[in-house]
Formats: structure tokens, C-alpha cells, sequence
């Protein structure tokens, strides 16, 4: 007579991670965290496109008023690199719009390499504003110079774009590489210059951008979910089982 006992062998204990599913929940994490930022700066930017931009498709900011009791109001250099050429007007144009709240008299803005400004306005009495990015209640009004002008700006030929007249002035430049500056006087050199300007951007093939970034932000979703996944996925215990025979 034979007698079959069963005898169950324990489980081994689960193994703590190793290496490679600790380095796939890191990865995996940091690929989720960049597609949410991703897909966040996507969706922000859409929004923005939908409610911020005007008919010409320029992203605007509200009109503000400057003012001074010198002879000029003119901003800290603004620096843009990177850009050369014809790939410069494709990605951007700044456009600046401004009226004189006295009414009667030419102004005249125009924006040129922030050196030529300088040169320019080296003994002229003038504010220079900086910090213009900001809440315009905080900027800075930097006086400089002692002097009255020595020649109208309309006489100048340093200006890569500028505009003159009495009423609404508007100057649109294609964002070019270098340090820029922009200028408002009174168009006859005179003092006292106030007016309210609005600051406008443009940035051509934006939809690109924001197609990228939500493509961009769904690939690493995808990626970084299916790491965290094989890295937290828990692998059946085994149980093994022999019979023994007497």
C-alpha cells in the first residue's frame, strides 16, 4: 500500500526592487511630472490664443500712461539673441501704439539699437524707464541728463522704425538680434511728454508651438505611465508544490 503526501513548499519572500525598477519609477516619474508641465504650458498658451490676441493676432497689453517733465521717456535696452535674419521676422514683431493726451501736439516714437538712443540722449534731460515689463505702477522712472536736445528726433537716421504725427502713433518692428531701445518725444523737441501707449507682440507660427508641446506632453505621459507601470507591477508569488511518493 502507498501512501502520496503533499507537502507545500513556502513562498519565496517578494524580492525588494532591483536596480532597474527603482531607475524605471524615477525616470517614469520625471516623464509624467514634463508631460503635465507640457500639456499645462499647452493648454495655457491655447487659452491665451483664444482670449488675448487681437484681430491681427498680436497679444496685447492694457493702455498705460507715462509721463515726465523732461524732454524724453525712453526704455532700458532690451537684448534679443539668437535670431538672424529672415527667420527673425517670422518668429515675432513687436508693435507699439501711443497718443499724446495733449492733443494738439506732433508726438514722435521710434525704436533704434539702444547705443544710438544712448548717444543720442547723452546731454539731454530725459527719463528712462525700466522695469516696463512689471505693473506699470512700480516702474522705475531713471532720470538722466541735464540738457535740451540739440537736434529733433526726426532728424536722426537711427531709427529702425518710427513714427510721427499728432493723434494715435503707431511703430511695428520685426524683432531683430542686438540691443534695442524705444523713444517718445515731443515731435518738436519741446518738454513735458505724456502719453498713454499700449505694448503689442506677435509670434508667427504659434500653433506650431503649442501643437508641439501638447505632442510632446502626450509622448512623455505615454512613456513615463508605462514605466512607473513595469515598475510598480507586482509579479505573481510563486508557489511550488511536489508530491512525494512513499
Amino acid at each position: 500500500m502507498s501512501t502520496t503526501n503533499t507537502v507545500t513548499v513556502p513562498a519565496q519572500p517578494a524580492r525588494r526592487f532591483d536596480r532597474g525598477r527603482v531607475l524605471g519609477l524615477a525616470f517614469g516619474s520625471l516623464g509624467v511630472l514634463a508631460a503635465l508641465a507640457f500639456l499645462a504650458g499647452g493648454g495655457a498658451l491655447t487659452w491665451a490664443l483664444q482670449t488675448h490676441r487681437d484681430s491681427s493676432g498680436y497679444f496685447t497689453t492694457h493702455t498705460h500712461h507715462y509721463q515726465t517733465s523732461s524732454y524724453a521717456l525712453s526704455t532700458e535696452s532690451l537684448n534679443v539673441g539668437g535670431m538672424t535674419g529672415a527667420l527673425e521676422d517670422r518668429l515675432g514683431r513687436l508693435r507699439i501704439t501711443a497718443t499724446s493726451t495733449v492733443a494738439a501736439k506732433p508726438l514722435f516714437i521710434g525704436i533704434a539699437h539702444t547705443e544710438d538712443v544712448d548717444r543720442y540722449l547723452a546731454r539731454v534731460e530725459h527719463d528712462e524707464l525700466r522695469d516696463i515689463e512689471s505693473d506699470p505702477s512700480s516702474i522705475d522712472y531713471q532720470r538722466l541728463g541735464t540738457g535740451a536736445p540739440a537736434a529733433l528726433p526726426t532728424t536722426r537716421s537711427i531709427w529702425r522704425a518710427r513714427a510721427t504725427g499728432t493723434g494715435t502713433q503707431t511703430v511695428t518692428w520685426p524683432v531683430e538680434k542686438g540691443h534695442w531701445s524705444a523713444l517718445a518725444m515731443n515731435a518738436d523737441g519741446s518738454p513735458k511728454v505724456s502719453v498713454d501707449a499700449q505694448l503689442a507682440a506677435r509670434v508667427s507660427y504659434v500653433w506650431w508651438i503649442v501643437t508641439g508641446m501638447l505632442v510632446t506632453g502626450g509622448l512623455s505621459l505615454a512613456g513615463g505611465s508605462a514605466l512607473v507601470y513595469s515598475g510598480t507591477r507586482r509579479r505573481a508569488p510563486a508557489t511550488a508544490r511536489a508530491s512525494v511518493a512513499n
